[in-house]
């Protein structure tokens, strides 16, 4: 019985555990702290390897956001591109390519809301502590956040009350 469990537990978990991470790190309690402090024990030598998968879906989830909520509007380093090839025959066209690059250079370093959020210190944990008011709070701050904490964060831990009712169901109605 208890292999028949452990084997149940393993599938849901490697159903689950990305998106549990993730929800971990959207809590502003815990962040990838806990994540680091709890797969050593989990994970042992693959740990850091687990944390830095976390960390990629993480940013993988934000980009998609970002190309959600920008609906292929155009951004300013495409405008940027056009302004410049509407100048021709000036001879600044290699100044152009210049200014281009060190535009590409700078923003290549630019943090997103991920990187700002992941820098702040975790908040003190509290048994009252509401993680969706906190999030409704912090929207201003970090508007794709927030948006991906409402989905993933509505997503329910288990499956079990679902699946109870439905065996309950069968106590009382029979099959016919």
């Amino acid at each position: 019985m208890a292999e028949n469990m452990l084997g149940k537990f393993e599938k849901y978990w490697n159903v689950v555990h990305e998106i549990m991470g993730v929800a971990v790190v959207l809590g502003h309690r815990y962040k990838i702290e806990l994540l680091e402090y709890y797969y050593v024990k989990l994970y042992g030598n693959d740990a850091n390897d687990q944390v830095k998968s976390i960390r990629q879906l993480c940013y993988d989830l934000l980009y998609e956001y970002q190309l959600k909520m920008n609906n292929g509007s155009s951004s300013d380093s495409q405008m940027l591109d056009v302004h410049f090839s509407n100048v021709e025959g000036d001879g600044l066209e290699d100044y152009d390519l210049y200014v281009r690059r060190k535009k590409k250079a700078r923003t290549s370093f630019v943090k997103t809301e991920l990187d700002v959020y992941l820098e702040e210190e975790v908040l003190p944990r509290s048994p009252g502590f509401d993680i969706l008011l906190w999030w409704k709070l912090s929207g201003v701050k970090y508007p794709k956040l927030q948006t991906i904490a409402k989905d993933v964060l509505a997503i329910p831990v288990s499956t079990v009350a679902s699946e109870s009712a439905f065996s309950i169901g069968g106590h009382i109605l029979s099959p016919h």
